[in-house]
């Protein structure tokens, strides 16, 4: 390749902070091997210098003109997360309206059970206490008397103090009317809970609608502030790289300046693309989160109406007092407001079999959904700091190079005597002679801009071993010590 000249006041802006850059960047053809001997590797740590600056440049303005659609990208991703929350909203209010409806139905087979005529009196079967060793015996050897007017074969009652035949009392079985007037009350208390169902049901689905609507509105805007905050900025950083690269001089410590552009640009990018984010959300995320106590209230309210309803089947199964005052414990006879009521259901005893409820297990699934906006914010904060970095990482890299020193790589001299070896083989004299003056007037024009590695560089040819041997002719110093 041809060398690359530069001129005295790039030398001399080298002076002001450190150059450097392994050789091989540039010693790859004669005369850049030759520029980089004779400044001692300075010439192809500029070099590297300005290439680096190059590429930074490419990644300015590929930022600039991929910024509209990186912003797109964040309002994009805004408006997915914030969809998806409302549709997962939606699909929680429609788990509590279809678990409520499950339980009206439930309520309602048992009531209808309950009013079919019973056929068949439940048996219930007696339970033998346990008896003394004095008590076995009397009970063999003699039959026990039975009171007047008891049924023949009927369990006989328990004497006071003594021990005998009792029934268990989780098994005394209930009075027909009792049982059906706690199922009645029961269902009572369940179809009074549709409204107090419904009401935030349908506020979430609205909520839900409205903050789509909103975030969709908001998206068509979102995207400018990007383009506004971020544009200006990045266009004046690409003509600050560029004026380094053509005119070094321009600028007395180009480090600090572009060292100040990029803290600056990087700390702004994070912070506008997260507000790009939020111009999509913000509204959108307070009606959103309007729907949070609704949808939990929903779903404790259903799970209400359930361990009601599955408590009537218990009692229609077994049909036990027991059972019907589990019942009528978790209905209480006087009216209460809805969030008094579920409180009071939700912390009753539950009769056996009858799964008690954990109403706080609602608030984790209410707060699901808004967990992905808070996501979706970090995500967009993270989309900032990639862009920064494709800033921030090749300018590291460049003062990296500013903090080596200058050096030459080792083969460039072997290089430049092969070279000249071959131009001078078989010269001598005049032929000899002229072929000096060709390189000299060759190296004039290459480095005509930066004359004090002119100098460097006649000097080195001048002074060359190689060249001053065939100049000297077969009588010369140089061949005579062959």
């Amino acid at each position: 390749m041809r060398f690359r000249s530069y001129s005295i006041a790039t030398v001399a802006l080298v002076s002001v902070f450190p150059l450097a850059a392994p050789l091989q960047a540039c010693c790859d053809d004669f005369w850049s091997c030759v520029g980089a001997v004779a400044s001692g590797g300075l010439t192809c740590a500029v070099e590297s210098l300005v290439n680096s600056i190059r590429s930074l440049i490419q990644n300015v303005s590929r930022l600039a003109s991929t910024l509209g659609q990186q912003a797109a990208d964040v309002v994009n991703l805004a408006k997915s997360e914030l969809n998806g929350a409302a549709a997962d909203i939606r699909n929680l209010a429609g788990q509590a309206e279809g678990d409520f409806n499950a339980a009206v139905q439930l309520a309602q087979s048992v009531i209808n059970e309950a009013s079919r005529p019973q056929l068949v009196a439940p048996h219930v079967a007696p339970v033998v206490a346990p008896a003394t060793a004095g008590t076995r015996a009397a009970i063999g050897a003699a039959p026990m008397a039975q009171p007047p007017g008891a049924h023949p074969g009927a369990a006989p009652a328990p004497k006071p103090g003594g021990t005998g035949v009792a029934v268990r009392l989780d098994q005394v079985p209930a009075d027909s009317q009792e049982v059906v007037d706690a199922l009645r009350r029961a269902k009572d208390a369940i179809d009074a809970l549709r409204p107090d169902i419904t009401q935030p049901i349908n506020q979430v689905r609205q909520f839900a609608t409205q903050a789509e609507q909103q975030a969709a509105a908001a998206a068509s805007s979102a995207g400018n502030i990007a383009q506004t905050a971020l544009l200006a900025p990045l266009q004046t950083l690409g003509n600050m790289l560029t004026d380094l690269v053509n005119h070094p001089e321009h600028i007395f410590d180009p480090a600090r300046i572009v060292d100040d552009a990029i803290t600056q640009i990087t700390t702004q990018t994070i912070t506008i693309m997260t507000q790009v984010h939020d111009a999509v959300m913000q509204q959108a995320k307070a009606t959103l989160d309007q729907a949070q106590r609704p949808i939990q209230d929903a779903l404790d309210r259903a799970s209400v109406a359930k361990k009601i309803a599955d408590a009537m089947q218990k009692v229609q199964r077994s049909r036990t007092k027991a059972s019907c005052d589990a019942l009528n414990s978790l209905v209480p006879r006087q009216r209460l407001d809805v969030r008094a009521f579920v409180t009071h259901v939700a912390g009753a005893a539950p009769a056996p079999g009858i799964q008690a409820l954990n109403l706080n297990q609602h608030r984790t699934m209410a707060l699901a959904p808004f967990n992905r906006t808070v996501a979706s914010r970090l995500t967009a904060r993270t989309a900032g700091t990639q862009m920064a970095a494709k800033l921030k990482g090749p300018w590291q890299d460049f003062k990296r190079l500013q903090a080596a020193p200058p050096k030459v790589d080792p083969a460039a001299k072997p290089r430049i005597d092969t070279e000249i070896s071959r131009r001078f083989a078989g010269k001598s004299g005049a032929d000899a002679e002229a072929e000096k003056r060709a390189l000299l007037a060759e190296a004039r024009t290459r480095f005509a801009s930066d004359p004090a590695l002119l100098r460097k560089v006649e000097a080195m040819l001048d002074g060359n071993p190689v060249i001053r041997g065939h100049l000297a002719g077969p009588h010369g110093p140089a061949v005579r010590e062959q």
